[in-house]
């Protein structure tokens, strides 16, 4: 029988997290294509808000559903099998959650790798959370990407925020692997679902999920 360190040891870390939170949680994600990609670019940022009592039910049902623990959308998405999985999992986070989305449909030209649409979009979405989901006392949590010039960015970027005198400096951020944690899993799927019915490819799988979202358009 394994003994209480040994159980500590193999808890994921998010359930300290959840526990600490002082509200409701927000797990971010996003879809985009870059200037230097394509001349039609743009940038999704998407948030998922669940409250802190029913997060641990989400995360389980996502974790049965994905029927694996690693998860990318627009991988599980090029097969039929997969894209049904995807269906069942936007009704799931419909059910479970409010969703907000900041949305850049044509970056500006200088912007080539859409770092500049990020830190706005990145902005705007977490002052609309604070204000009007997050109750200012809830936590954030977002993909952390690779290390070096990218990561720092994010660094800077929520580290200028939590110093400033805007509405998310009190929120508390978290940055993780979002391909193991199965509560990332949930923003990618939205993600992905509203890049299909934005851009008219297959708006059903948004179907249940606007019931429950919000987008800002920048």
């Amino acid at each position: 029988m394994p003994n209480r360190l040994s159980l500590l040891r193999q808890r994921p870390p998010i359930f300290d997290k959840i526990g600490k939170s002082r509200g409701p949680l927000a797990f971010l994600d996003e879809s985009f294509r870059t200037a230097s990609e394509d001349q039609d670019s743009f940038y999704i940022l998407c948030a998922v808000v669940v409250d802190k009592k029913e997060v641990i039910e989400l995360r389980r049902e996502l974790r049965n559903l994905a029927g694996s623990a690693r998860w990318h959308t627009t991988e599980v998405g090029r097969s039929d099998e997969g894209r049904q999985k995807i269906r069942q999992m936007a009704r799931l986070i419909a059910s479970f959650s409010t969703v907000v989305i900041a949305l850049s449909s044509q970056l500006q030209e200088k912007d080539r790798g859409g770092e500049l649409a990020r830190s706005i979009l990145t902005k705007t979405l977490l002052d609309e959370l604070a204000q009007n989901h997050l109750y200012m006392t809830g936590t954030v949590v977002f993909e952390k990407r690779v290390p070096g010039e990218m990561r720092a960015r994010d660094e800077a970027l929520f580290s200028q925020l939590s110093r400033g005198e805007s509405p998310a400096s009190k929120l508390s951020f978290w940055g993780l692997a979002s391909k193991n944690e199965p509560l990332l899993w949930a923003p990618d799927v939205v993600a992905w679902c509203f890049r299909q019915a934005y851009y008219k490819e297959d708006e059903s799988f948004f179907q249940d999920l606007e019931k429950c979202t919000t987008v800002i358009k920048l």
